[in-house]
C-alpha cells in the first residue's frame, strides 16, 4: 500500500514524539535513582536505629572528604560534652615572636610546668571510635560513638588513679616543712582535683544521668591558698615605679604576699627592665625597644626556678611619648601575660 506524502509527515512525527517521550522517561528514572543513591545513609539520620542509644554515646557529620567528616563528628561528640575531658601536664619553654608587617618586633620566652586542657582531636575522647563511614555523590558522612559500659570503666579506673595521686600529694605537702614543696604538691594535686572534675562530670553524661559527685578541690584551694600566704615575696630591681608596682599587685593578686624584709621574705622576684632608642628609618617618629624579665628565686633554698621574658617596640611622634608607650606596654605585659603565667606555672619537684 503506497502512502501520502501526509501520511509520511505525520508518521515521522509520530516516531520522534515517541522518541522523545522514551527518552525523558528514561532520563527523570536514572535522575531518581542519582537522587536516591545520593541521599545520606539511614545511620546517618537516625543513627539511634542502627545503635542503640541505651549501649552507645553517638554523634554524626558530613564534609568534604572522609578525614573532614571525622574531625566534624569527633568534635560534635565532644561538644556533647560539658567540660573538657583530659587534663595533662608537662614543661614546656616557649619562644614566641610577634611580627609587624612581617618584621620581628618582639620575642618572649616561658619556661613553665603547665596544665592544657584539648577536645579537639579523638585521642581526648576516651575509648571514641568510627562506626560507620560512607560516601554519597561528593559528600562524605560518618558516625562516630563510645560503647557506654566499656568507657564507664575506663572512667572509673583513670578517675581512681587520679585519687590515688591527689592522696600521695596531699601526704607530701603535710609531711614536708618546705613552704616551696608544699606549695608544689598542693599545686600538683588541684590540678588533678580539676580534672576529677571533668573526669566525673563525663562519666555522668556517659552514664545518661547527672549522677553527683564529691570533689576535693574547695579544700585543696583552701590548703594552697593557706601555703601561698606563707610563700612572701620581696622585689628587687632598679626599675621605673610603675613597672616595679605592676609585678607587685599581680602578685599579690596571685596570693603571694610582697614584703620589703628580704631576709623575711621566701621568694624573691627580681626585675629586669631596658629601653634603647631604635632606629626605624622614619624621621617624624621615635621609637623604643623594651626588654623584660622577671626571674623568681627561692630564697630558702638560693635556686632560681622560674623565668618570664618578654620584648617589644613602640613608636611615638615624640621621645617622650615613645618612651611612656614603651612602659605603658610592659605594664600590659604584666598584668595580663605574667599573671597567666603565674596562674600556669607549677613548681618543678627537683627544683623546690
Amino acid at each position: 500500500m503506497r502512502m501520502s506524502r501526509k501520511q509520511c509527515v505525520g508518521l515521522d512525527r509520530l516516531c520522534v514524539f515517541l522518541l522523545m517521550s522514551g527518552l525523558l522517561l528514561l532520563g527523570g528514572c536514572s535522575g531518581g535513582a542519582v537522587a536516591q543513591s545520593e541521599s545520606p545513609p539511614s545511620w546517618f539520620v537516625q543513627p539511634d536505629q542502627a545503635y542503640a542509644d541505651a549501649r552507645h554515646l553517638m554523634a554524626t557529620a558530613a564534609g568534604p572528604s572522609a578525614q573532614a567528616a571525622q574531625n566534624r563528628a569527633f568534635g560534635n561528640l565532644a561538644r556533647r560534652f560539658t567540660a573538657e575531658i583530659q587534663v595533662s601536664q608537662e614543661l614546656v619553654d616557649e619562644y614566641r615572636e610577634t611580627k609587624s608587617k612581617g618584621e620581628v618586633t618582639g620575642t618572649r620566652q616561658e619556661t613553665m610546668m603547665v596544665t592544657e586542657s584539648d577536645v579537639e582531636s579523638r585521642q581526648t575522647l576516651l575509648n571514641a571510635e568510627v562506626l560507620e563511614q560512607a560516601k554519597r555523590g561528593d559528600t562524605h558522612y560518618a558516625l562516630v560513638g563510645l560503647k557506654r559500659e566499656e568507657t564507664l570503666r575506663i572512667y572509673s579506673q583513670r578517675i581512681e588513679g587520679n585519687e590515688g595521686k591527689i592522696d600521695d600529694y596531699l601526704s607530701t605537702a603535710q609531711a614536708t616543712d618546705r613552704p616551696i614543696s608544699r606549695l608544689a604538691a598542693l599545686r600538683k594535686a588541684l590540678v588533678l582535683a580539676k580534672a576529677n572534675e571533668k573526669l566525673q562530670s563525663q562519666r555522668s553524661i556517659v552514664a545518661g544521668g547527672s549522677a553527683s559527685f564529691s570533689s576535693t578541690r574547695p579544700k585543696i584551694e583552701k590548703r594552697l591558698r593557706e601555703a601561698q600566704s606563707h610563700c612572701s615575696v620581696t622585689i628587687r630591681g632598679n626599675v621605673p615605679a610603675p613597672i616595679r608596682n605592676q609585678v607587685g599587685a599581680t602578685l599579690e593578686a596571685q596570693g603571694f604576699p610582697t614584703i620589703e624584709d628580704v631576709e623575711g621574705a621566701l621568694l624573691e622576684a627580681t626585675i629586669q627592665y631596658e629601653e634603647h632608642p631604635a632606629l626605624e628609618g622614619r624621621p617624624d617618629a621615635h621609637f623604643f625597644r623594651w626588654t623584660l624579665a622577671i626571674e623568681l628565686t627561692n630564697r630558702e633554698r638560693n635556686r632560681t626556678f622560674e623565668t618570664f621574658t618578654v620584648g617589644n617596640r613602640a613608636g611615638a611622634p615624640s621621645e617622650a611619648g615613645a618612651k611612656r608607650r614603651a612602659r605603658h606596654g610592659a605594664r600590659t605585659v604584666i598584668e595580663d601575660e605574667f599573671s597567666t603565667f603565674l596562674k600556669k606555672t607549677l613548681l618543678r619537684t627537683d627544683q623546690s
